[in-house]
């Protein structure tokens, strides 16, 4: 079985990006620098739901969040109507002829922390009993952990594999999260992260831009906040009003605009110029959505594009990843 040596991120390693000229701490860069095989996150629906949508919190959910029906995805066998076991077994299959060797098991759609524990366990185990995966990336909401919980994910750590938190942060700003109907605290994110950094599981937060009443001043905040938490990598998104969301009825009120192309890869700049160097940056856009259900913005939202737009404009002001970051 692979050994992960040590759950945690190398600054060294990510100091090696910046001296080969990368002006962000991309985290495809240093996974190649710190594997020496390819490895690639299978995304698997189990089927959670989300506390508030379920009536646990609410049944509103968030504002942005689709009304009915399941989340939204784009992988074939990313789907609760298959097993957990078929999911897992066709994707490794697929990829394997592509040349990947290693997989990281991506619970995705739904709050999947949102269970009992010893159920939770069932499925992480099957995960993890197949022979070429190396841990779990586990996505979730900040308030849906208890002490059962961290206990076996870092219990998973202590048999060598790599456990992440894929956390929906969104906003470190109060004021933010209630607009949101989160319903969640800041005070539980920062929490869940401390903990999560006490037990050497690995955090990603995914953090959205563009957010309704949210000034730069409070963008740049969760930059900072979340830095100071030193938490480990980031995936940066901008707002997209779908339809069939309460953000879809805001929009055609004109109580809400989204960011055009230019504002977005500036604000994405300014972010991660005030975001610490030793951050993971996973993702900078986000590129799944249908264009069939997207309601705005008009512009593609693919990651790779969006991510040489904003190494140029790095280029452009000679700045980068944490320049400001104090």
């Amino acid at each position: 079985m692979y050994k992960c040596i040590n759950n945690r991120i190398s600054k060294e390693i990510i100091n090696s990006i910046y001296k080969d000229g990368f002006l962000i701490a991309q985290y495809g860069i240093y996974l190649k620098r710190t594997k020496p095989y390819k490895v690639f996150k299978i995304p698997v629906d189990a089927g959670f739901s989300c506390p508030n949508k379920d009536g646990t919190l609410d049944r509103e959910g968030c504002i942005f969040c689709p009304k009915m029906g399941r989340p939204i995805r784009s992988d074939k066998y990313c789907n609760s109507l298959y097993s957990l076991e078929y999911q897992i077994e066709k994707q490794i299959e697929h990829y394997k002829k592509k040349g990947i060797d290693k997989f990281n098991i991506y619970f995705y759609p739904g709050t999947n922390t949102h269970g009992k524990p010893e159920e939770l366990k069932k499925l992480w185990d099957l995960a993890l009993s197949y022979p070429d995966v190396i841990g779990l990336s586990i996505g979730t909401r900040p308030d849906s952990f208890n002490r059962d919980i961290f206990d076996i994910l870092e219990n998973y750590i202590n048999k060598g594999y790599e456990i992440w938190i894929d956390l929906g942060i969104q906003s470190m700003n109060q004021k933010t999260l209630d607009f949101l109907n989160r319903k969640h605290t800041v005070s539980h994110t920062v929490n869940t992260i401390k903990e999560c950094k006490k037990r050497g599981i690995l955090v990603c937060g995914h953090v959205i831009l563009g957010l309704p009443n949210e000034t730069w001043e409070d963008m740049i905040k969760t930059a900072e906040v979340l830095s100071k938490l030193e938490i480990d990598a980031l995936k940066i998104y901008p707002l997209v009003v779908i339809k069939n969301t309460k953000l879809e009825e805001i929009y055609w009120k004109g109580e809400y605009k989204t960011l055009d192309r230019k504002q977005y890869i500036k604000l994405v700049c300014d972010f991660l110029e005030h975001t610490s160097p030793y951050v993971l940056i996973q993702r900078l856009s986000k590129d799944k959505i249908p264009e069939d259900i997207k309601v705005s913005p008009e512009w593609k939202l693919s990651r790779l594009p969006i991510l040489n737009e904003i190494s140029k404009e790095f280029r452009r002001k000679k700045t980068f990843q944490g320049i400001y970051y104090i």
